[in-house]
């Protein structure tokens, strides 16, 4: 067992710091990355609280924990605290869509389970209070984790895409098609956005939070990377990494959706700025049409949002009938076509 002793005023500043970093959101208990004290204790007391990370954090950590150090220092200072106050208050911490996304790179799970092995033993292997010593700087490093290197025992299989995912992909690329079109003004390439997704998929508040701070030109807020490459592969790489941002967001809305009848309540660490602004716009009290009349001019708000209550009226849902990950990956390809012929190949 792990013990943590702190001085009377050092819970309350791990709290202020973490807060400060707004590295830890949840819908009801932290919608601007702010977790209030008194309210996680008491959905502790009714249920099973949970966080779980994105890939850098995790990517962050098990350098840490491989090297002792990491080159940035801030990088460095953050995931002690996060690992501090995750164990501080007795949150299990989860990396499994992290894993996932890091695993569908590849064709089987064998190094996927070779990371969930090493990422459970940094909890048996690094007392608690190290972490407290190189969040507040009174160590630079630590020792490193003799890793195993062997697979997690379970039957999970991580390497292939979820639905989520693949739906996120189909849409980035769509988006990016429309991002390069010079032809289209930015309240034309969203309303078209609109209706390929209302004709093709299900709509997610995260890709529509995110379709409109990027094409009204929000600070933080960048295209896929390599949108505008003449490469082919480089523009579908970006498409496959922003697919994956959002796929966290998506994937954790199945969680929280009805978490009064679950036993767990999940919450989400995540460092990345842009990830940060699409879930506050999201959830920091408005909802989508708050946000179009907030960052567009009042005509074009209108307009957008006429054509998205048109579209919600009786509206029925694609049909992706009995295998809706090849309706998805069929998407995907004809995405792609569009694009190599919108860049002549």
């Amino acid at each position: 067992m792990s013990f943590l002793l702190l001085q009377d005023d050092e819970p309350q500043m791990i709290w202020d710091a973490l807060n400060n970093a707004q590295i830890v959101f949840h819908p009801n208990y932290g919608s601007t990355g702010q977790i209030n004290y008194a309210e996680l204790q008491a959905v502790k007391r009714e249920k099973e609280v949970i966080l779980f990370l994105d890939r850098n954090l995790l990517s962050s950590l098990m350098s840490l924990t491989k090297n002792g150090d990491l080159k940035d220092e801030m990088e460095k200072r953050m995931i002690a605290l996060l690992m501090l106050w995750s164990q501080m208050n007795q949150l299990p911490v989860s990396a499994g869509l992290a894993i996932m996304e890091n695993a569908s790179k590849g064709d089987d799970s064998l190094n996927a389970k070779i990371e969930l092995k090493n990422f459970n033993e940094i909890f048996d292997f690094y007392p608690t209070q190290i972490w407290l010593y190189l969040a507040d700087g009174r160590v630079d490093t630590i020792p490193k984790c003799n890793f195993s290197n062997t697979p997690y025992e379970n039957t999970v299989i991580y390497h292939k895409s979820s639905d989520h995912f693949l739906m996120n992909y189909a849409s980035m690329l769509h988006l990016v098609n429309l991002y390069r079109n010079p032809d289209l003004n930015p309240v034309e390439k969203v309303i078209a956005f609109l209706k390929w997704n209302f004709d093709n998929l299900l709509i997610s508040k995260y890709i529509n939070t995110y379709l409109i701070l990027l094409f009204s030109d929000q600070n933080g807020i960048k295209a896929p990377k390599h949108a505008k490459s003449n490469m082919f592969e480089r523009i579908d790489k970006g498409c496959i990494n922003q697919a994956w941002d959002l796929t966290y967001l998506s994937n954790w809305s199945t969680f929280y959706w009805d978490e009064s009848k679950m036993n767990e309540v999940f919450l989400f660490a995540t460092a990345d700025i842009m990830l940060k602004q699409i879930f506050i716009n999201t959830h920091n009290g408005g909802n989508l049409f708050n946000l179009i009349d907030s960052v567009f001019p009042r005509k074009d708000a209108d307009r957008i949002i006429q054509f998205y209550t048109e579209k919600m009226t009786n509206r029925q849902k694609p049909d992706f009938g009995e295998h809706p990950k090849q309706y998805f990956k069929s998407l995907i390809d004809k995405e792609k076509t569009h694009l190599k012929q919108s860049m002549g190949d």
